[in-house]
């Protein structure tokens, strides 16, 4: 299955639906949000939007991770401000992600902060009133789609790979790279796994890498220096190899040194595990 390409700006959409004022600012010119320029809702917003409710969340208790139990009603409040006590983009929604029947419960929260941080917790239902959590995403910029599949994008995590968060390699060489920074998550019998790869998807992953690997250096005189975006380029198709086909470090490693042949191969490989072992950490996938 190929991977569809969803920009690091859907991070923006994704948090318009909450967060967007009422009206918008370009070039000193004020429009309304029933403009032309009306952002449109991202597919996750709808999702828990449109989503079945329940009118007791003070009674529906939750079994976290650590072990401990709370009702719905606080583990919302516990994802606020805490010094103002409430929720300030929590939300919540049940649905049957696998259609067995019983429905999940999927409560989102974003953290707050520059470029950070989206997270998703998924509870499966376990009795009356009683659900248990099985999952968690974790800064992935993730999209509900009308499937109920998730598509989660590593901009986030890569976003400050040797270069600014919102720099990214252009290509202008006309070798007709295929922006590749996402893969497909499927909720089954409990636990949130990756679609596998196909072909296609490895014929684009190899031939964007040899794409890359064939541009010139780009030395980086520093740690805080920045490239044109290459590296998280090549960064973000490793990531997604690493994940749709088996998660073996090491083929992946000698997947980036048979591309990335340039002085610096050590230091970028060391900052993409470093960040990979981060993903794993904070992510049930």
């Amino acid at each position: 299955m190929r991977i569809p390409f969803l920009p690091f700006y859907f991070s923006l959409l994704f948090l318009s639906g909450q967060r967007l004022n009422a009206q918008v600012e370009t070039d000193s010119v004020m429009y309304a949000r029933d403009s032309a320029l009306d952002v449109p809702t991202d597919p996750t917003i709808l999702f828990f939007q449109e989503g079945e409710k329940t009118k007791t969340p003070g009674k529906l208790m939750l079994l976290l991770k650590n072990k401990k139990t709370k009702s719905l009603a606080a583990f919302l409040k516990s994802l606020g401000n805490a010094e103002l006590g409430e929720t300030e983009y929590g939300d919540y929604a049940l649905s049957d992600l696998d259609k067995d029947g019983r429905k999940e419960l999927l409560v989102y929260n974003y953290t707050g902060g520059a470029h950070c941080c989206d997270e998703l917790y998924i509870f499966k239902y376990t009795g009356l009133n009683k659900y248990q959590q099985v999952a968690k995403l974790f800064a992935g910029n993730t999209i509900i789609t009308k499937e109920k599949e998730f598509v989660y994008d590593f901009h986030e995590q890569y976003g400050y790979f040797f270069t600014c968060f919102a720099c990214g390699y252009e290509d202008t060489t006309g070798a007709g790279l295929f922006s590749n920074s996402s893969i497909l998550l499927r909720y089954q019998k409990g636990k949130m796994g990756v679609v596998p790869g196909d072909p296609t998807l490895k014929k684009t992953i190899l031939d964007n890498l040899e794409k890359l690997g064939k541009q010139p250096y780009q030395p980086l005189e520093d740690d805080i220096a920045q490239d044109d975006g290459i590296r998280k380029e090549i960064a973000l198709n490793l990531a997604v190899y690493y994940y749709s086909f088996g998660r073996n470090t090491e083929d992946t490693r000698q997947l980036f040194y048979r591309y990335y042949k340039h002085p610096d191969a050590r230091k970028v490989w060391a900052g993409f595990t470093r960040q990979l072992t981060y993903i794993l950490a904070q992510n049930d996938f």
